[in-house]
């Protein structure tokens, strides 16, 4: 048995249709060898820290934004850090929202001591419409979450 006897491609004809591609730049085809070559070779070695959690890996800062009218509330999703490691500002029409995360964790696992140090900084910079009064804005952070008010 063939794989084409198990997956057939038909097109609007009836007729088997096979894919057609642009020719291959050289060094993008050398590229894409050498790159697979790699994951092929760290896929057969074995990895001595595998069944050890992994730190999750900061990333961009999510957001939902809402407004009512006569404020802009935005509430933004901050885990794992506290209110000393983020700074907020309001500059020139764009808000800006920056953190930082920094931990160090260490554990010993079958006689295998691992130490892992991390470091990770987001931001997000939102623009924000005309008429706000920057002054009179409120901020809360509880639990991971940033709340700000903007009248």
């Amino acid at each position: 048995m063939k794989i084409t006897d198990l997956v057939r491609w038909q097109g609007g004809s009836g007729r088997d249709v096979t894919a057609r591609t642009a020719p291959m730049d050289p060094l993008r085809g050398l590229q894409l060898d050498v790159d697979r070559a790699f994951d092929n070779f760290w896929r057969m070695v074995p990895y001595p820290f595998a069944a050890l959690d992994r730190l999750p890996q900061p990333d961009t800062v999510r957001m939902d934004v809402g407004d009512s009218g006569k404020e802009i509330t935005v509430t933004a999703e901050l885990p794992g850090m506290s209110d000393a490691d983020i700074d907020v500002s309001i500059r020139d029409g764009l808000l800006t929202i920056r953190g930082e995360k920094k931990s160090d964790r260490e554990a010993e696992k079958n006689g295998v001591l691992v130490r892992e140090r991390t470091y990770g900084a987001v931001e997000r910079i939102m623009p924000l419409p005309d008429g706000i009064d920057p002054d009179a804005a409120k901020a809360t952070f509880k639990n991971g979450v940033l709340t700000l008010v903007i009248p």
